[in-house]
């Protein structure tokens, strides 16, 4: 499912999903893909609060090989 979804990505499109299982708060609140120039990033996203208690978004983005771990015949 995550394969047909990303092989089907226009460069400059990603979507992040709310991560619904998170073990510790160190885990990310929201994490995804986008497609740039024919390379996957994944993305992370954590909801944080500024000193004004303006509520913003915090990300981190890692370019990886997300088909890497697929086994050819």
């Amino acid at each position: 499912m995550k394969n047909e979804y990303l092989q089907s990505l226009m460069n400059g499109y990603g979507s992040m999903n709310v991560v619904s299982n998170k073990k510790n708060e160190k885990q990310p609140d929201y994490q995804g893909w986008v497609k740039l120039d024919d390379k996957f990033f994944e993305i992370a996203g954590w909801v944080k609060f500024g000193k004004t208690n303006n509520k913003y978004l915090s990300i981190s983005i890692q370019e990886k090989n997300p088909f890497e771990n697929e086994k050819t015949i």
